[in-house]
């Protein structure tokens, strides 16, 4: 091989140590080598870049964390140097809370997810609450609105209570209205609160002034007499018991009405009739599964038939109703009486479907076909008629019923006559009534034995419990000596 050969073979097959890091067989330019070069150069310029930025980032988180700790030293510093100052103030302050103290008395309750009839009154019913039921029901409501008042009362600039109320007479431009003694009642006791004014809104939307005729805090119902000069329908309570007949195959379906007052609106909701006894004191009251607000109170409860079968109360989670017929009791006393009047018997009872049915079936097992009421509680007074506690009781007075509020009812009837015979009769007259109930003892005698009550003394007002949100009181001390008491309702602590 001659020389140039061998020197053209070293150009290809040597490594030039300043251009490449390996063998290059396939040859290269100038332009290829100043290229890669200068991309070399980049890259390294790049990652030196990067490692500055991140020192400097370290360097400045360092400077921030130093100058956080140089803050805090200062402060500890200057806390120390003012610690005793602090220690002052807090003792003063101490010294303070101790002559000036407030205490806040029936705290609204957290009601955690349960219905709250007195949040709002969207919770009544909804806009669409009849459209199930058929156009005739929905007809028979909006008669019956016609007759349904919104009702609100103050107590001098105070706010005391809002419901509803049902339009029952109208007679020479005097408009009759029955309601829930709960329009009236102290916020803080049973009893009519003074001063009262009362705003009576019409189904026109016109508001009215309203004054307290007759009022019954036992049954927690109230008269309001309307001067009105329109004309204004008129609605009666149904007097007939057979919707209340628990063991009759007949339709339980029912409807609230109520009638807000600001801003004026129609309210509805449906529900059906529950074979139970309220909580309440009231042992005549029956419930619905009907869902209202405080609006509902005093309102007309409706059967799908269009008869007024009861008025509403409230409850968190079901709406307790005074039957119709005890309704119109109340009214005759109002009308005869001036009050309602009912005997001091002794005895508590309960309807029997409240049982359950494990006890159901032990008494219908031992009195097939029975019907009537269960003795809950004697009082000392009846002890010596031999009634016990869960005695049956089938009949008054030779007159049968089937639940606590038709016993009632016949309670009632029985005032009147005594009353109208003896026109002179009253709470403190040593006149004798004597009532005979027809009881069947159960794990004893079966057969149906008579017991024997007299008394001489009548119901007082006020003895059934009728929960009412209690007034929000907040009271301040200086001392240990009140100096001020201020008085909210629950609805204005929830306007609030």
């Amino acid at each position: 091989m001659s020389t140039n050969e061998i020197s053209g073979s070293n150009e290809l097959c040597a490594q030039d140590p300043e251009v490449m890091t390996f063998y290059n067989l396939r040859g290269s330019d100038k332009t290829t080598i100043l290229r890669k070069k200068e991309l070399q150069r980049l890259r390294k310029e790049r990652i030196e870049n990067k490692c500055f930025r991140k020192k400097e980032k370290i360097r400045k988180a360092k400077e921030i964390v130093d100058n956080a700790l140089k803050i805090r030293e200062e402060l500890h510093q200057k806390y120390l140097r003012a610690e005793p100052w602090l220690k002052e103030q807090e003792r003063q302050r101490l010294e303070r809370n101790k002559r000036f103290t407030t205490e806040i008395i029936n705290q609204p309750p957290d009601y955690r997810g349960e219905w709250d009839p007195y949040v709002s009154d969207d919770e009544f019913g909804t806009s669409f609450e009849l459209k199930r039921t058929g156009w005739e029901v929905e007809k028979f409501a909006l008669d019956l609105a016609r007759s349904t008042v919104g009702l609100e009362s103050f107590t001098g600039e105070n706010h005391l209570f809002s419901c509803s109320g049902t339009i029952i007479e109208f007679l020479n431009g005097i408009c009759s209205v029955v309601t829930s003694a709960s329009l009236i009642r102290c916020m803080d006791k049973d009893e009519q609160a003074d001063e009262l004014k009362i705003n009576v809104w019409l189904p026109s939307g016109e508001k009215c002034e309203g004054f307290i005729s007759n009022v019954d805090l036992y049954y927690n119902i109230c008269l309001v007499t309307v001067h009105c000069t329109s004309n204004l329908p008129k609605k009666s309570f149904n007097d007939d018991t057979g919707f209340f007949d628990l063991y009759g195959n007949h339709s339980k379906d029912v409807v609230a009405l109520g009638r807000s007052c600001e801003p004026w609106s129609l309210k509805v909701a449906s529900g059906k009739l529950i074979p139970r006894r309220h909580r309440f004191d009231c042992e005549e009251l029956l419930v619905s599964s009907c869902k209202i607000t405080k609006i509902g109170v005093g309102g007309p409860l409706m059967d799908f038939n269009g008869n007024i079968v009861g008025m509403n109360f409230y409850d968190k989670k079901e709406t307790p109703f005074l039957p119709s017929f005890i309704v119109l009791k109340c009214l005759q006393h109002f009308k005869e009486f001036g009050k309602v009047v009912r005997p001091l018997h002794g005895l508590r009872v309960g309807n029997l479907h409240k049982e359950s049915l494990a006890s159901l079936e032990k008494i219908c097992h031992e009195f097939p076909k029975v019907c009537g009421v269960i003795v809950e509680k004697v009082e000392p007074s009846a002890e010596h008629s031999e009634i016990k506690v869960g005695d049956i009781i089938t009949h008054l007075d030779g007159i049968a019923f089937s639940n606590a509020a038709e016993f009632g009812g016949i309670l009632l009837d029985r005032c009147v006559t005594q009353m109208l015979e003896k026109q002179n009769l009253s709470e403190d007259c040593n006149q004798m009534i004597s009532l005979k109930f027809s009881v069947k003892t159960r794990g004893g005698i079966s057969e149906a034995t008579t017991r024997t009550i007299n008394t001489d003394k009548f119901t007082p007002s006020g003895l059934n419990r009728w929960p009412l949100p209690r007034p929000i009181i907040v009271r301040q001390y200086a001392r240990g000596v009140l100096f001020s008491e201020d008085c909210y309702s629950y609805t204005d602590s929830v306007k609030r």
